[in-house]
């Protein structure tokens, strides 16, 4: 007997009976059906909708980018038109050098034509055959070495710094196009320094025409392979290390076969003799071939930081330990490779753990013969196993240029066990010095802001702000919680966030700690609330108008190598503006995808030319690298 009710027997009294109960079983089914192909249409339809929406958006932010890459070759456009204003030549050499290097991958014809104007606005002089040696006697050795003259000392200065901004330049070149900076090189020879006392005779010219014929031929694997072994013949270079990077990066067969044949010229090298290169390139190759992919070499390419690993066999990066370990062991050994092997014992370990023993007893040796702060100390090693409260008890004996890195190890012990607490307690009570307590309570506080973010522990970390002790410290921490809040989609909260850090952080252009505090602030401003950070960054750019004034006033009496002719040198060595340009991009960024007409007012607003041109050229560089970046 059914004790369930069918759907269909419904109640003649209710709504449903009224609408439906003279309909067969059979025409309410078919209702059924055609009700549920309805509502799966309209869910289909609402989801259709929502990714029409979600495409609508993506086409949109694609349009919008598209948009703010027009506007930033059009203000590139601007810059290299404003060249032309600059009174000085190497400033209008580095503005042009820039914008062709910008300019390479939207319009390579125009880009070339930039690189020549830049070379042309060097002002170089025509080469000068100045080879001959100094006239000698018989007596020349027996007397003193000469002392260059003032004159000769500015001549000499005035020359190298040529040479030196003649390479810059030609390497930059070299990164779009080898050849084309071969050529350059070619058309603007400068010859040997001049024939006076504390000139180095050294030919730097032909060496910068090696590297770049190796930087030629590396896209093309077997030339380059041919003009390897060519060099090999003579010993290892770098040039063959920075080829052997280029040709594994576009043909890692042909890389492996360009080690293996370094490998067998390495075998007749001797890793011990002075100077030799030959112990650094077994490191090198070692390093490159391990799972991690590390760097065969530094080279001049910062935007393309992707390696690709060395492929060898084992059996060549055994070879390689044994030339190391072999050097090493010898009675001859260099400080050079004893400090290399002390850093490729997982290698050894690996290859050689016979030899393990006898060369830790070497390099002990070794060390014993260094200054105590030059010697080579497993540091971590030494509290892998200890406590937080052994490593604060360690620290009162530890030399003061270790005891920063104990509080770092220690603190981020703390965190790892879940002791945070326990040792803010611990440093309290065990640390008597207040500057070493200081020291260790800043550590645990940037190690415990780094975790909390790395996390996404928002809760932890806004309990932890109050307890930082360096209110910049706690502004930085400040900013990057709001921005992680706001990812979060807590847009109230951050905005609160940044409006209490914005009261912690100080105008003052002479502190870097503050400085960056301010940095940090208005970076997060940029993304969470960009009126904020066009608020706070219009007063500093009219304070820095007052002070370079200021300055540029004081220049006329008391020379700093700052400005040259009326005119502040752009790129000068010991303030590089293309480093300054890449710590700040990421906030130039932020503000020019917020607001790109406000952002190139800001530039505006600064009272000298070179200061607007040199704006403008950062803005264009920030915002084209964050497009390229995008698009790869």
């Amino acid at each position: 007997m059914r004790t369930g009710r069918s759907i269909f027997q419904a109640n003649p009294d209710t709504a449903f009976h009224k609408m439906f109960g003279k309909l067969s079983k059979s025409q309410l089914r078919l209702f059924f059906f055609i009700s549920l192909a309805l509502f799966c249409v309209f869910a289909f339809l609402s989801e259709a909708r929502a990714q029409v929406d979600d495409q609508d958006k993506a086409e949109q932010a694609a349009a919008k980018q598209k948009e703010l890459e027009k506007n930033s070759l059009k203000l590139l456009d601007e810059v290299i038109v404003s060249a032309s204003s600059l009174k000085l030549s190497e400033n209008r050499s580095y503005v042009l050098t820039a914008a062709a290097d910008l300019l390479w991958p939207h319009d390579e014809k125009r880009a070339r034509s930039l690189f020549w104007q830049a070379l042309g606005a060097l002002n170089l002089p025509p080469y000068v055959e100045n080879n001959s040696p100094a006239p000698r006697n018989q007596n020349d050795a027996a007397k003193p070495a000469r002392v260059p003259t003032k004159e000769q000392q500015e001549e000499l200065s005035k020359y190298y710094a040529r040479i030196n901004a003649r390479d810059d330049f030609l390497r930059k070149v070299a990164q779009h196009d080898a050849q084309l900076a071969l050529d350059m090189l070619r058309s603007t020879r400068q010859g040997l320094p001049p024939n006076m006392p504390g000139a180095s005779r050294f030919d730097q010219e032909a060496a910068l025409e090696q590297e770049f014929t190796f930087q030629a031929a590396a896209s093309d694997p077997k030339r380059a392979l041919q003009i390897a072994h060519e060099s090999l013949a003579k010993g290892v270079s770098y040039q063959v290390l920075n080829l052997l990077r280029e040709v594994n990066q576009k043909d890692q067969d042909a890389g492996t076969q360009l080690a293996g044949d370094i490998i067998e010229k390495l075998k007749t090298e001797n890793l011990n003799a002075t100077n030799s290169f030959a112990a650094f390139m077994v490191e090198s190759l070692l390093r490159s071939s391990s799972e991690s992919g590390a760097v065969l070499v530094a080279t001049h390419d910062t935007e393309n930081p992707s390696i690709t690993r060395l492929k060898l066999a084992d059996q060549q990066r055994q070879d390689l330990v044994f030339l190391l370990t072999d050097a090493a062991l010898s009675a001859t050994s260099s400080a050079n490779v004893l400090r290399i092997v002390q850093w490729m014992m997982p290698e050894i370990q690996q290859y050689a753990p016979d030899r393990i023993a006898r060369l830790k007893a070497r390099t002990a040796e070794y060390n014993q013969t260094l200054p105590p702060q030059q010697r080579f100390d497993n540091f971590n090693g030494k509290f892998d196993n200890a406590t937080t409260e052994e490593m604060i008890h360690a620290a009162k004996n530890v030399p003061d240029d270790q005891r920063g890195a104990l509080f770092y190890l220690a603190s981020s012990k703390a965190i790892e066990r879940g002791e945070t607490e326990k040792f803010r307690e611990l440093i309290g009570s065990e640390i008597d010095d207040e500057s070493a307590r200081k020291a260790a309570l800043d550590a645990l506080d940037m190690q415990q802001i780094d975790y909390d973010l790395a996390q996404g522990k928002t809760d932890d970390l806004q309990k932890l702000l109050p307890l930082i002790r360096v209110k910049e410290q706690r502004a930085i921490a400040m900013a990057q919680l709001a921005l992680l809040l706001e990812k979060k989609d807590q847009h109230e909260e951050a905005v609160k966030l940044l409006d209490q850090a914005r009261d912690l952080v100080k105008v003052n252009l002479t502190d870097n700690a503050q400085s960056n505090a301010l940095l940090a602030v208005m970076y997060a401003c940029a993304q969470v609330d960009p009126p904020k950070a066009f608020a706070m960054i219009e007063p500093i750019i009219d304070r820095t108008n007052d002070e370079l004034a200021k300055l540029l006033l004081l220049d006329k009496i008391v020379k700093s190598g700052a400005t040259k002719n009326g005119e502040l040198i752009l790129n000068q060595q010991q303030f590089p503006l293309d480093s300054r340009m890449m710590q700040y991009s990421a906030g130039v960024v932020a503000l020019g995808k917020a607001d790109f007409e406000r952002t190139k007012s800001l530039v505006d607003r600064f009272q000298r030319n070179e200061l607007k041109v040199a704006g403008k050229l950062m803005l264009a560089k920030a915002l084209l690298r964050d497009a390229e970046s995008g698009a790869k």
